[in-house]
């Protein structure tokens, strides 16, 4: 590979970077795909446990064929790109450490040494890199202090009650994982819908990719909050996840931490605001889904009690003793970032944020696989990523068409 002048090089080797290999494949596009890890990397690393999918079989069969009702294990699903792997022209362990444009295209800087090709697509994702707050620092030595990417099991922490910063979809299964291991958890809150399932004889997923809800275009989406909102919370198995749940489990729900004193945290009011949020999506998705039914007359049920509708009586907690509390732990359950800095500099604003047309980079010749709204709503999970990579397929197809005729 590094001798010749290829079509194409798709970076990173995650299930974006896969999908797109595929489809070059199948345009028949002479291509390489370059993973500076192992295939799959942030599966095998960033997962917990007894991590499973949130999506049932017949939302990922870019995975194969499994049973529709069927949420895998993390094992399986790494199981499952080392196969879609084998397919693909990969090298692993090959880091890229910059792209500079040339007559020919690019070179990409690597640890093997330069690349040269015609066009890239960079399917690094933007979730890969830990952000942990800087309240981190300020918290006492003794308190063992992990991230979502470090954490496996109960057994793991010392012995203690445990804080969870942050209640997103990693937050609440990870609250629940604690729970379920006898763990006294208290929950640092933030506003993330969830989604109210089963529903008028459904999964509520069914009834949302009937609505058209995933296929919704990023250019339908001019409210920017919308787009920065973290996904909808689903749990594995068709199970309704949220709040309400950890809540009924035993969890103790705080707002946003926002100041560390010695052993002491204190917090914000926000955890009744942050519950209300939640709600009010769950409610918005029944009003998506019943007036999809009526629009298309499909027979379906009345919706029957959803128990997550019941009321939740907050503790007001504005402040928290570690030691008194005997809080040993906190799992900052804060998100992942994007490491962008090594793309030509005018790929990105000053910001940081990546400048692009849907797929395409502004460096021509360069597009981008498994960013959130990329093109759709599903852009950044396993359900919409063998749309995108058609959508780049074509794009690289047609451009390296150009270029021959020149």
């Amino acid at each position: 590979m590094a001798g010749s002048l290829l079509d194409c090089v798709v970076i990173g080797a995650g299930p974006a970077g896969l999908a797109a290999s595929g489809a070059l494949t199948a345009h028949g596009v002479d291509h390489g795909l370059l993973e500076r890890g192992v295939v799959a990397e942030t599966w095998r690393s960033q997962r917990w446990d007894s991590f499973r999918l949130n999506t049932p079989g017949w939302m990922s069969r870019m995975l194969g064929a499994f049973p529709d009702d069927a949420y895998l294990p993390r094992a399986e699903v790494v199981s499952r790109f080392e196969k879609l792997a084998a397919a693909c022209p990969l090298r692993e362990g090959v880091a890229v450490h910059g792209l500079d444009p040339d007559s020919h295209g690019f070179t990409l800087r690597t640890g093997d040494g330069p690349i040269r090709t015609r066009t890239v697509v960079v399917a690094t994702g933007d979730q890969n890199v830990a952000r942990t707050p800087a309240l981190a620092d300020e918290l006492p030595t003794w308190v063992r202090q992990l991230h979502t990417a470090n954490y496996r099991n109960a057994t793991e922490l010392p012995p203690g009650g445990v804080l969870v910063v942050g209640s997103g979809q990693s937050g609440c299964q990870i609250a629940e994982d604690l729970l379920a291991g006898g763990r006294r958890v208290y929950v640092a809150t933030s506003a993330v819908g969830r989604v109210p399932t089963p529903y008028r004889g459904r999964e509520t997923l069914w009834w949302m990719v009937q609505s058209g809800f995933y296929d919704q275009l990023a250019t339908q989406v001019l409210d920017p909050t919308v787009r920065k909102a973290p996904n909808p919370l689903l749990a594995p198995g068709g199970r309704p996840l949220g709040l309400p749940t950890l809540a009924r489990l035993g969890a103790v729900l705080v707002g946003r931490p926002v100041a560390v004193d010695g052993d002491r945290i204190s917090f914000d009011r926000s955890a009744e605001a942050n519950l209300a949020a939640g709600e009010a999506f769950a409610s918005r998705i029944r009003v998506l889904v019943d007036e999809m039914l009526h629009r298309t007359g499909i027979d379906a049920p009345a919706a029957g009690p959803d128990p997550d509708e019941e009321p939740v009586h907050l503790r007001e907690v504005s402040e928290l003793d570690l030691r008194a509390d005997a809080i040993s732990s906190v799992i900052w359950c804060t998100g992942f970032g994007g490491d962008f800095s090594w793309l030509p500099s005018e790929c990105a604003a000053g910001s940081g944020e990546l400048l692009r047309t849907g797929v395409a980079a502004t460096s021509p010749g360069l597009w981008y696989m498994g960013l959130r709204w990329l093109t759709h709503r599903a852009s950044s999970i396993l359900y919409g990523f063998p749309r995108d990579a058609e959508t780049v397929a074509d794009a690289v197809g047609s451009h390296l068409d150009s270029m021959y005729r020149l």
